[in-house]
Formats: C-alpha cells, sequence, structure tokens
C-alpha cells in the first residue's frame, strides 16, 4: 500500500532484505539487456507479461546477498531503477487523493512522491528536515534524471572488516550511465 510521504518522520535503509522478497521488480529494456549480458537471460522471468528480476529461493532477488547480518545487493551499481528507488515512488502526476500531501517541490516543479508502508525503515510522524532536505531530493532526483548516485537512498553500512576486493566491469551496462562494480 503506498502513502504520501508527508505522513514519515524519517526514512533509513536498514539492509533487512525484506524489498528484495517477494516483489516482482519490471525490467526496463536497457536494464534487462545490460544484465542480461553481464549474467545471461536467466537473469529475468516472466511475470504478469512483464519481464521482472529472476527471483531464487524463498522469493528472494538472486542477486540479494548476505554479508555480516546484512542482506546487500550484488549488482548494487548496475541495479535497477524500480530497486533504487524502493520504497518510493515518484510520479509527475498524483497518483491517488490528497494530492497537496504527496506534493514535492523538486527543480521549480511539483511531483508528487508516495512510500510503501511495507518498507521496515519507516519512522512515522511529522517529517525531519533530513528527509526532506537530503532523502526526498535523491529519490526524486533518480527517478528524474536516472543516473545520480546513491547515499541517503541506500543504506550506509560500514563493515567491521573490508569488503572482498572489487573490479570494474566493462559491459553493456555502461550505456546505462551507472557505475559499475561485482564483489568478487
Amino acid at each position: 500500500m503506498l502513502v504520501p510521504w508527508s505522513y514519515l518522520k524519517s526514512w533509513e535503509c536498514l539492509a533487512c532484505g525484506h524489498c528484495c522478497k517477494d516483489y516482482a521488480i519490471p525490467l526496463a529494456e536497457g536494464e534487462w539487456l545490460g544484465l542480461s549480458n553481464l549474467f545471461g537471460p536467466s537473469v529475468a522471468e516472466w511475470f504478469l507479461d512483464k519481464r521482472c528480476l529472476r527471483r531464487g529461493v524463498g522469493g528472494r532477488c538472486v542477486f540479494l546477498q548476505k554479508y555480516e547480518g546484512h542482506w546487500l545487493c550484488g549488482i548494487q551499481g548496475a541495479k535497477p531503477l524500480n530497486c533504487r528507488l524502493f520504497p518510493f515512488k515518484v510520479s509527475v502526476h498524483p497518483l491517488f487523493g490528497r494530492k497537496e500531501e504527496a506534493s514535492f517541490p523538486y527543480s521549480r516543479r511539483e511531483v508528487f512522491v508516495y512510500v510503501d508502508v511495507d518498507c521496515r525503515g519507516i519512522e512515522w510522524g511529522r517529517p525531519g528536515p533530513d528527509l526532506v532536505r537530503k532523502v526526498l531530493p535523491e529519490f526524486v532526483g533518480l527517478r528524474l534524471k536516472k543516473g545520480l548516485d546513491q547515499y541517503y537512498s541506500t543504506a550506509r553500512i560500514w563493515p567491521q572488516r573490508p569488503l572482498p576486493p572489487v573490479r570494474p566491469i566493462l559491459s553493456a551496462c555502461t550505456s546505462m550511465d551507472l557505475p559499475l562494480a561485482v564483489i568478487e
């Protein structure tokens, strides 16, 4: 269920992996082409006439990895836009009633932002300054510009021990203007 953003006090990704379980994530054509070039065409499955990211054991995304008690995206740099935006839905038109509560000013225009109440990182209440000045503008920017880096809109986990080495990948995903890396 989606509700207007103005009901939130704050939001933070807890890296709980709940959002990567039991959801069918539709892929844009470019996302599917890039991911299938990297991992083969089996990265997707058809669901309700849409090509979606494949789910594996227990309904979890096939790219979800458990690391030091957290669930992390194995394709962070190439993850689909719908994954990057969860739990927020950003639209240039109001989707439901309560237009004023979903309205958010962004770069001299009005957009409408909703949040999926299923997310565990939500704190309900009057919107806090970090949500309004940092978190929401990043989500809206991701939706409208589609090439921004994520900082506030993803888990900020600093592991106790260093992450495994990262190697860059050159692939069709570079056409998506996203930084790419795979943990070895």
